[in-house]
């Protein structure tokens, strides 16, 4: 039994079709695995709200699922806004610098760097977009 053409060809786009969609939620699976949202960060943030409202150890659990499911797509939706911020800021230290003396040019550098590290100290991870 011979096939035309065009049949083969809609059997491997469909074929394509599927094997995307197999590897695109492998992949997220996988993602999801190793950048799974549990840590210290996440544990203070539940523990404050337990703190502050009084949470039954239901609620706790439930809180504590609802912060980690939605922080997967915040840092998700954080990563594709990334370049831009660090764009804009990069863009605003650059007009900054052009109203500047020399000396408060070296005082923003040192505030810049200043800021830098301690907002690396509270990601915790790589260092942020030089903010100058």
């Amino acid at each position: 039994m011979s096939t035309s053409p065009r049949a083969a060809a809609a059997l491997l786009i469909v074929g394509a079709l599927i094997a995307g969609i197999v590897l695109g939620i492998a992949g997220d699976r996988a993602w999801m695995h190793y950048h799974r949202p549990t840590g210290p960060r996440l544990d203070r943030l539940v523990e404050h709200l337990d703190h502050e409202l009084h949470l039954t150890p239901q609620q706790k659990e439930a809180v504590r699922q609802i912060v980690q499911r939605r922080h997967v797509r915040i840092e998700a939706i954080v990563a594709t806004t990334r370049p831009q911020m660090r764009q804009e800021i990069e863009s605003m230290n650059a007009e900054i610098d052009k109203v500047l003396t020399p000396e408060q040019r070296q005082k923003f550098e040192s505030l810049s760097q200043r800021m830098h590290q301690r907002h690396r100290g509270m990601r915790g991870g790589p260092p942020p977009p030089d903010v100058h």
